[in-house]
This record gives C-alpha cells, structure tokens and sequence, in this order.
C-alpha cells in the first residue's frame, strides 16, 4: 500500500527537513553580507511592475545595515519551522506560520516568482519553490482524530486541485513570447551541449513542453488514474531540476534553497497515496489513514 511509505507524518518529516536545510544553507557567511541583498533580494526587483519592485527595493535598504542580524533571523525562522515539523510540535501552528514565511520570502525572495517579468517558466523555477512549500503544508494539514499519520481528505483534495493549478500554469508560461524562439528555451537551459540541441528545436520544443505541462494539469484536476500525469510531472520536474535549475546549486555561496525541481517531485510522491492503479480516481484510503 502507497500509503504505508507515503503516510502523512512521512511527508511532513520531509517538509521539515527541508525547511531545516533551508536553514542550514541561510547560515553560510556570504548571507551575512550585503551580497546578500545585491545578489539575492534586488534582482528581484529587475522588470517588474513598480508594485512588486518597490517594496522589494524598500526592504533591501532597510535590512542592509543591519544584514548580519536580520542574517541570523532568516535562518532562525527556518531552522525552528524545521525543527517544530520534524518533531511535531504544534503542526497546525507551525503549517500557518510558514505559510505566512512563505508569502514573504515568495515577494521579496523570489519576486512573485518573477511571474510578471515574462521570463518565468517551470524550468527555471517558477511559480517559486515557496508556493510547493505551501501546497505541501496543505497536503500534510493534520486529520482531526489527532493520529500522527492521518491524512485529511480536504487537505489531499485542495493540495491536489492546487497542483494542477501550478502545471496549467506552467503550461500557459510555456507560451510567453520569449520562449517561441530558437533562443529563448535555450537560453534557460544549463548544461551547454543540451542548450544547442534545444535551440536547434526553437520554439517547437517549447510549445511541446507547453501542452505537456498543461496536459499533466488537467489530468490532475479531473482525470482518472491519476499515478499517470504524477510519475509524468517527477520525470519531468527532475529533468527541469537538472537541467534549468543546476539541482539549486545549492553549493554556491548564496544559494538559498534546492529550487522548485524537488519540491515538485515531493509533492507528486505526497500525493501518490490517493492513486488507485485498476482504475478508479482515488484509491479507498483505510479509515485510520483519513479523515472526511
């Protein structure tokens, strides 16, 4: 049974070990410096709207003389939201406040993704890491009978929805102008050898990966034998981690975090256990396993 590996308290155990390293990764010295704020937190700010760059902007100024510090703070945020998943100390609490961590770092960390700069695709990251943060704070949202390994239906159901949500918009970014050219896909693409096949391809590659994305979205959301378009989005999600994220390069001296690549992967397999592979939508979770 999927859900013996795949149980609730599993994936939160993940969850938390993530945001722990998060942690672990905001306390390498150049976060202390304000290479911090030049290279992390102000290109953020680059060809977006005023209403997205200014308060990035503004909050660059105000934490710079005082980055040491407000170093020390980011990383204890996610050390203790690491710490309380791992351990289990008020879930429900910690969920919300990184939920709340989340929206933050997704503005001024990551630029709303940079979904209005016309330059964001899945490959590259988008919608943000953060944002699977939150949908996989949904997915494992505490049952109400209190068992640590119970799932919460509504939870699994509006974890799921909001996956597909991401793919289809993955997909529709896909089509953005700046990807419909023999050098827009490959521009964002890593490895050099890989780059040139991709721009030999042009916008023919992209509109492939277009309908790909869009068709693993719609799967999610209304299909049936749904252990198809969630082993198809960890395929895809690890090529895209590999090959347009560089796996996070989370050996870098200011890399922040692995990037979205695994946190797609983490939330197709947190959401395996309500496949049902002779063909029904959902597999009949055991009453013990969740709640309605």
């Amino acid at each position: 049974m999927l859900s013996r590996y795949f149980s609730r308290r599993v994936l939160q155990l993940v969850l938390g070990i993530i945001w722990l390293l998060d942690g672990l990764l905001q306390l390498k010295p150049a976060m202390f410096t304000v290479a911090f704020v030049q290279q992390v937190i102000l290109p953020m700010a680059q060809s977006q709207p005023s209403w997205v760059s200014v308060p990035i902007i503004d909050v660059a100024s105000w934490i710079t003389p005082h980055i040491a510090a407000w170093g020390v703070v980011f990383a204890a945020v996610q050390l203790v939201l690491g710490l309380a998943l791992i351990l289990n100390i008020l879930p429900k609490t910690t969920l919300l406040t990184s939920f709340a961590w989340s929206l933050i770092v997704w503005w001024f960390g990551e630029g709303l993704g940079q979904l209005w700069t016309g330059q964001a695709i899945a490959l590259t990251g988008a919608p943000g890491s953060v944002v699977l943060y939150v949908i996989l704070g949904i997915a494992v949202w505490p049952g109400k009978l209190g068992n640590r390994n119970q799932w919460s239906a509504g939870g699994l159901q509006v974890a799921r929805w909001a996956f597909a949500v991401v793919w289809m918009m993955d997909g529709l970014l896909q089509f953005q102008k700046a990807f419909l050219s023999s050098k827009g896909l490959a521009g964002s693409v890593q490895p050099q050898g890989l780059a040139q096949w991709v721009g030999h391809l042009g916008p023919t590659l992209s509109i492939t990966l277009g309908g790909i994305q869009l068709g693993i979205g719609l799967w999610l959301a209304v299909g049936r034998k749904l252990l198809v378009p969630l082993v198809g989005s960890m395929i895809l999600s690890f090529l895209y981690w590999w090959s347009g994220q560089g796996f996070g390069q989370i050996f870098t001296p200011l890399a922040t975090d692995f990037n979205s690549g695994l946190l797609y992967i983490l939330l197709a397999l947190g959401l395996l256990p309500l496949c049902d592979c002779r063909g029904q939508r959902f597999r009949k979770l055991h009453p013990m396993e969740v709640e309605s």
